[in-house]
């Protein structure tokens, strides 16, 4: 990576870490909570096409939005898909993780059993909550 695009991204992660500080503060409020559905902000698209390399290009009448969820305290993941603008983002547990199963990619799965074993290995006792069956 240059050294232009690592400061670059550097300035964009800064932004990015102030709205995912957001989602930690949702699932915070709503510990019953696994998933959250939002628009995605500006830094995150700005962050995502710098790792893309190319610029993200919603379909006409949509928009990018974040689809995150929390495998344990302090670890989320964070994925990005298209929905229709102006599509509700107050959505039921249910609805979210659907969304996010769906959006979801085989390496999005790998990265989270990684997290998963991770967060476990370091507290045996207290093992991460959400899991890819359900359970």
């Amino acid at each position: 990576m240059s050294l232009t695009l690592r400061e670059k991204m550097q300035k964009v992660a800064d932004r990015v870490d102030r709205v995912t500080q957001a989602d930690r503060l949702f699932f915070e409020r709503f510990p019953h909570r696994q998933h959250r559905v939002r628009l995605a902000s500006r830094a995150e698209i700005a962050q995502y096409e710098l790792l893309e390399g190319q610029p993200a290009m919603p379909p006409p009448g949509c928009r990018v939005f974040t689809v995150v969820r929390n495998i344990a305290p302090g670890a989320r993941l964070r994925l990005y898909t298209y929905g229709l603008e102006g599509a509700e983002t107050e959505l039921s547990e249910p609805t979210a993780r659907a969304i996010f199963e769906a959006a979801a990619t085989p390496r999005i799965w790998e990265i989270e059993a990684q997290i998963r074993a991770a967060w476990e290995a370091a507290s045996p006792s207290s093992p991460a909550p959400v899991r890819r069956d359900g359970g």
